[in-house]
């Protein structure tokens, strides 16, 4: 088994929500695409924006939303994913624009691997976000055509590195349910139920709070390399901040996790 010095790691925390995705993005009519809010298949509020692309769809945008946002604080977008096909990295990209119809796209971030048919939770680094004061446009791109095919996104939400965190952990459990029966010879039985996460990080101050009670999007770093990370939306649960006379103060959060929890994978 491969040691790993924690060293490494980091926590980001998505905080600014760019975009919710709960209504069709309509800011433009693009041909071959069909946008609509998808209120039976979503990851956060009651919808997610889907859009049906059509086999004679080749390549370019397929689809806009209109925004308001200055991104110029923060350092990352993070946002759920899902297609209906296979894609590679890249195959898909997240625009950000400070003109309409994402016409001349400021920032060009391109969407990771996704498996078909299963929603994934992603963070892509943000190139030049001191350009990123006036973003009146977001949207997607397809950069590969793909054929007949159904593409998914929500709550994209826009992160930055929590400065001072010294410390993270993840309590993920499934519950069991006994299902002994007389038929058991006298040895109890279980099946796996429902399961969950939570977890805590802390470190030194370094800034305002978080605010408990709010939805973030969080990435937890084991360390820099893209498989050795943990991410999910979580729920700010507790807010508990140490200090002593001859020390540093110390910000100390838990939160529940909503949804999946991407797993590290090496």
């Amino acid at each position: 088994m491969a040691r790993l010095a924690g060293k490494g790691g980091d926590v980001y925390i998505a905080s600014l929500l760019v975009e919710d995705c709960e209504d069709a993005w309509n800011e433009q009519v693009v041909g071959n695409v069909t946008a609509s809010a998808d209120t039976s298949d979503y990851k956060a509020g009651s919808a997610s924006a889907k859009f049906v692309v059509a086999a004679g769809f080749a390549t370019g945008v397929i689809g806009s939303e209109t925004i308001s946002k200055d991104l110029r604080l923060y350092t990352s977008i993070m946002a759920w994913v899902k297609s209906s096909v296979n894609l590679s990295a890249a195959d898909y990209q997240i625009l950000l624009d400070d003109t309409g119809d994402c016409a001349s796209p400021t920032e060009t971030l391109d969407v990771p691997a996704l498996t078909a048919a299963t929603w994934k939770y992603i963070r892509v680094d943000l190139v030049t976000p001191a350009n990123l004061a006036a973003l009146i446009s977001i949207g997607l791109n397809q950069a590969v055509d793909k054929g007949a095919m159904n593409f998914w996104i929500d709550d994209v939400r826009a992160a930055v590195q929590i400065a001072g965190v010294k410390s993270w952990s993840i309590d993920q459990a499934v519950e069991v349910f006994d299902v002994t029966g007389f038929d058991s010879g006298g040895v109890r039985q279980y099946v796996a139920t429902v399961s969950g996460w939570s977890g805590s990080f802390e470190g030194y101050k370094d800034g305002a709070p978080l605010t408990i009670g709010t939805q973030v999007g969080l990435e937890l770093r084991e360390s820099s390399t893209a498989t050795q990370q943990f991410r999910g939306s979580v729920i700010i649960t507790g807010f508990k901040p140490k200090t002593e006379v001859a020390g540093v103060v110390v910000y100390d959060y838990t939160f529940q996790g909503l949804h999946g929890l991407e797993i590290a994978t090496a």
